[in-house]
């Protein structure tokens, strides 16, 4: 999603190297060198990338008026255009076919032989080639990037592997930096970095707001292979970016909690911040047992199906969430381990002059939505890695055990044909059967 307009989704990025201060006629050079061009002779890469102009995917003219924003150009609006290139599989396999039963249909017996099959092979991949270089099969991609040189920050406005891999990749042939991308783990060790805090956060360990469910001890828990089997395993960290993510998700948890027992005000270095729960909410087990929840529609948290969950020892993954600093207010999903920003509605901007003036505001309005999100964060962290969090832990233990949610999801639907406004809808996953369990069914069955 574009930052220009419309809602905002983004991921970060932590910018590492010599990197510039602000957008200027070298800026404008290094764009204009690595621009997107199509390969015009022979078959293209499979991936190509370059940066074009937050005009449209075709506009390579780069000038400050379309890039440079904030004080002095502190900040650069740009694009990556990621085209890939790919035939399908049944379209290579087509090819083959139509080849074999071409030279088959001279043979005596109607088969291919191995040879005329190698042939075959051969003239469908030349055939796959031509298609290629006639961009038969181009599919282009225009992503939103946001360069905020003083918080040393690119925002990404999509946050897909093959997106991260491309910009990560382009930012460090064109500008010589390193791009390290920001999820909750990341961020944490950056933030307890400048505090001189390195040593506590590789001293963390997930937290354990609930006894694990029944069975919860694996093959893999034993003594040996962890050092304590008693807490969590939080499974979904095995393919994050960093092992400490599960962080994002006890911000969520904490901010929970807040948002029930403190009407949602978070203390911060940058003044009170006030969060809200809205609109839905994903829990997944930490213990890799109890399968995934998640509830959608009005106060999502307010239903049973969510007190059950967290009593089961689930922990919010995704969250709607409504941030709020006194005087602006933004309404977004927070990705608590990938610690990503999605469908963010930005504060209105009534007294734009211009469209110039328009983006500004908003560019202005992303970055402090981040900054009072890292903020929020930082107060949370101070607290998690101090020597409060033990009565914090067991408040929220409590607090899991004692809550009082106002009804179900289920009853609310029932009520669906006199309601007003949308009900919530519930959707449930269950873990995997182990292999013993389903051989056991199929032998019942």
């Amino acid at each position: 999603m574009p930052f220009d307009s419309g809602r905002v989704t983004f991921c970060r990025f932590a910018v590492g190297g010599d990197a510039p201060s602000s957008v200027d006629d070298a800026v404008l050079s290094i764009l204009h060198e690595h621009r997107f061009r199509e390969v015009e002779i022979g078959t293209p890469d499979e991936v190509e990338c370059g940066f074009v102009t937050p005009e449209h995917l075709l506009d390579t003219r780069f000038t400050f008026e379309k890039v440079g924003y904030g004080p002095n150009g502190s900040q650069a609006l740009l694009a990556v255009r990621i085209d890939t290139h790919k035939v399908p599989a049944d379209v290579r396999r087509a090819y083959r076919v139509m080849n074999e039963q071409a030279v088959a249909a001279g043979n005596s017996s109607g088969f291919a032989s191995k040879g005329q099959k190698r042939e075959a092979i051969e003239l469908a991949d030349r055939q796959v080639r031509e298609d290629l270089a006639k961009g038969m099969y181009r599919k282009s991609k225009v992503v939103p990037v946001l360069w905020d040189f003083a918080s040393a920050q690119v925002f990404c406005g999509a946050t897909g592997n093959t997106v991260v891999e491309q910009v990560v990749r382009l930012f460090r042939q064109a500008f010589a930096v390193e791009l390290s991308l920001l999820s909750a783990g990341v961020a944490a060790g950056q933030l307890l970095k400048g505090d001189g805090r390195s040593r506590d956060y590789e001293d963390v360990h997930p937290s354990k707001f609930t006894a694990p469910p029944a069975d919860a001890r694996g093959e893999d828990d034993s003594d040996e292979s962890r050092e304590d089997p008693s807490l969590p395993r939080v499974p979904w960290v095995a393919k994050s970016v960093d092992l400490k993510d599960y962080l994002g998700n006890e911000l969520l948890m904490w901010l929970w909690w807040q948002s029930e027992t403190n009407e949602g005000k978070v203390a911060t270095d940058k003044g009170d911040a006030y969060v809200a729960f809205d609109r839905a909410i994903d829990l997944d087990c930490a213990w890799g047992m109890a399968g995934k929840v998640g509830v959608k529609g009005d106060g999502p948290t307010r239903y049973r199906e969510s007190a059950e969950a967290l009593r089961t020892g689930k922990w919010p993954r995704k969250a709607g969430v409504i941030l709020a600093d006194g005087a602006s207010q933004w309404e977004f999903t927070l990705s608590g381990d990938a610690w990503t920003v999605g469908s963010a509605k930005l504060p209105d901007v009534p007294d734009a002059q211009s469209p110039r003036e328009l983006t500004e505001a908003r560019l202005d309005l992303t970055t402090q939505l981040a900054g009072l999100l890292d903020a929020v964060y930082a107060a949370f962290l101070k607290r998690r890695i101090g020597g409060s969090w033990s009565a914090d832990r067991e408040a929220i233990r409590r607090w899991i055990r004692t809550r009082k949610p106002s009804g179900t999801a289920a009853a609310a639907q029932a009520d669906a044909d006199t309601a007003t406004k949308p009900q919530p809808v519930v959707t449930m996953t269950e873990p995997p059967r182990p292999v013993a369990d389903r051989a056991a069914v199929a032998e019942t069955t």
